[in-house]
């Protein structure tokens, strides 16, 4: 049997500290370990890192694409996640992929949710609640950003006296706004890249 692991974050942004917010190593090394207590020989890693699951599109995810076609080749037997999050925010997608590896001989397994088997109505119910709450809280997520976005580029106490703008987020580096003169942020161009200087 050939056992796939299936790792995916969201996105690579740095906390405070300098370390990522989301670490997909976390999630290698946690299901790299279950597969040795089950005796899962040498599993195939498939990772999208700084990918979402709430894409229109499942395309958009090399990684889990090229895990669909190894499925449907037939080259995959089980497939370890670490909840079913990681394989997609959309309930349909997640369903519909979820049956193509069922029928594919497939056997996806959640180290959360345990083994999913949609083809049994406790499964299928299992699985489409957990993809239902997952594209919930995505696209709730996404309303409240989209509004606190709105709500900001109203506030014209926000606009940047350098360009006339209100940035959405940081600054841009080429910005020479007062603001960002007050608080010591200097840019300056060096060659190909940017250079931060005084922050």
């Amino acid at each position: 049997m050939r056992v796939a692991i299936y790792c995916r974050v969201s996105d690579d942004k740095l906390k405070g500290d300098g370390d990522r917010r989301q670490d997909i190593e976390r999630q290698i090394s946690k299901l790299s370990m279950i597969c040795e207590i089950q005796g899962w020989k040498e599993p195939v890693i498939f990772k999208d890192d700084g990918l979402s699951a709430f894409k229109d599109d499942y395309q958009s995810r090399p990684a889990f694409v090229n895990l669909l076609r190894e499925i449907r080749a037939r080259r995959i037997q089980r497939v370890l996640i670490e909840d079913l999050t990681r394989w997609s925010r959309r309930i349909e997608d997640g369903l519909r992929t979820m049956k193509e590896a069922s029928d594919y001989g497939c056997t996806v397994t959640s180290s959360a949710e345990g083994e999913i088997d949609v083809t049994i109505p406790d499964g299928w119910f299992k699985c489409a609640i957990g993809f239902l709450m997952a594209e919930w809280s995505s696209r709730s997520t996404a309303y409240k950003v989209k509004s606190g976005m709105d709500r900001r580029k109203l506030d014209l106490s926000k606009v940047c006296p350098s360009c006339g703008v209100v940035h959405l987020g940081r600054h841009p580096l080429n910005c020479g706004c007062v603001s960002c003169k007050k608080k010591g942020r200097v840019n300056l161009m060096r060659g190909n890249g940017v250079e931060k200087v005084g922050l």
